[in-house]
């Protein structure tokens, strides 16, 4: 009896070898999300931060960078004078960077961005980074009208495992003609 048991044990243990599942099987599902996946979700992104920058919505910028974002303006800053950096600087928080954008793009009518180009690339961490390059181009009623180039660096992580959003950007202004004064908050 027990040699009859033990070779029905060896059938079952032989077919389920063969057609794969059973008790003694261990299935893994696998779900990813492929590189072109991710470009088009941060491609998208961008392009609703720069439209979001372009219709000067100070109030919906924020929401896309990560809670904890940074964002480092250099070069040739709007209020640069002298000794004085303007809004060069490092400004870490959503709260911070509304701020930010708000006394440059909130203070300005007739913005706009031109001349965009861009490049997306993934890092060996798994983030998205979009380096790109614009024009702008507005007025300020205090200090007449402005213009300037931007060369940026974009670095979009996903975050809660859905959406991709800015966890670092760096604006270089390579170029910023007109005046711009600063009003202290």
């Amino acid at each position: 009896m027990a040699s009859g048991a033990a070779a029905v044990l060896v059938a079952l243990l032989v077919l389920q070898s063969l057609f794969g599942s059973g008790l003694l099987t261990t299935k893994t599902v696998t779900v990813t999300a492929t590189t072109s996946d991710a470009y088009e979700q941060v491609d998208n992104a961008y392009a609703n931060h720069l439209e979001q920058l372009s219709a000067r919505n100070i109030p919906a910028i924020p929401s896309g960078y990560a809670s904890n974002a940074t964002v480092d303006w250099t070069g040739v800053t709007p209020g640069m004078t002298g000794n004085n950096p303007g809004l060069a600087g490092n400004y870490s928080g959503s709260a911070s960077i509304a701020i930010l954008m708000g006394s440059f793009i909130g203070r300005l009518s007739n913005f706009s961005l031109a001349n965009e180009n861009q490049i997306l690339g993934v890092e060996p961490n798994g983030s998205v980074v979009v380096n790109s390059t614009f024009n702008f181009r507005g007025h300020d009623a205090v200090g007449g009208n402005i213009n300037g180039t931007v060369i940026a660096r974009d670095v979009y992580e996903r975050v809660d495992g859905s959406s991709w959003l800015i966890a670092r950007e760096t604006w270089n202004f390579t170029q910023f003609q007109g005046q711009f004064p600063l009003v202290s908050a």
